[in-house]
């Protein structure tokens, strides 16, 4: 699996996802530092609670990362399984299982990845900086802190999912385009869901189940590579 993933990197390089990359994590920086800045100018009750930023921010990165994961799996799959170029991919001598895992475990570990980078980072960021220099002048607990971890952990089961599924959905007719609206749709009924519900146990366990079905339509995926005709 590991010499799998080593060649997609070497057929796909990912000097543009990196960048990509960075951006976002400055902008998700920015944006923390932002909303904080401007419920303190506005003294904005809701936004002065430290678990309501953190949620907004968490959710925010969840949107982006729904769109940039479709982008890399029409990249990483639906493109490379086209007509044009389904007949080198079906000439290695690797089962056809085998190449589609390496290349859902490169994408959905690169993501998960990301957007940890973007949340976790700027998170960690902001609460040393309240700590010594603080904008809204509130106590960080460690109720606040295992709260957004929790956050993370169910967001990014949620992105999977809705990566799973929207590549499945473009799949069918190998639509890019299908995959993103898809997943522009459902990224954003998700994560209204999950802003407004919080996380609980209740919202914890309906997310790994919406994994399991993601995991389905991965399945489903792969069985219909494995049935098309060079």
């Amino acid at each position: 699996m590991h010499k799998l993933i080593k060649l997609e990197l070497k057929r796909n390089k990912l000097t543009t996802y990196y960048i990509a990359l960075t951006v976002i994590s400055i902008a998700m920086t920015g944006f923390l530092y932002m909303i904080a800045t401007i419920a303190k100018v506005e003294n904005d009750v809701e936004f002065r609670d430290y678990k309501n930023i953190l949620k907004l921010h968490t959710g925010i990165a969840f949107l982006v990362f729904s769109i940039f994961s479709v982008v890399m799996y029409s990249k990483f799959i639906i493109e490379d399984y086209s007509p044009k170029m389904a007949l080198l991919m079906f000439s290695y001598p690797i089962s056809r299982t085998k190449i589609f895992i390496a290349k859902m475990v490169l994408v959905t570990g690169f993501i998960a990845l990301g957007f940890l980078s973007s949340t976790l980072i700027p998170d960690t960021l902001f609460f040393l900086t309240e700590s010594t220099f603080p904008i809204l002048g509130r106590n960080i607990t460690i109720g606040i802190v295992s709260s957004q971890i929790i956050n993370i952990v169910t967001f990014i089961l949620a992105l999977s999912s809705i990566g799973f599924i929207s590549l499945r959905i473009g799949f069918i007719n190998k639509s890019v385009s299908t995959t993103i609206v898809t997943a522009i749709i459902l990224s954003a009924i998700l994560g209204n869901v999950l802003m407004g519900l919080g996380t609980n146990s209740f919202v914890f366990i309906g997310v790994v189940g919406l994994f399991i079905i993601g995991l389905a339509f991965a399945y489903s995926t792969n069985k219909q590579i494995n049935d098309m005709e060079i």
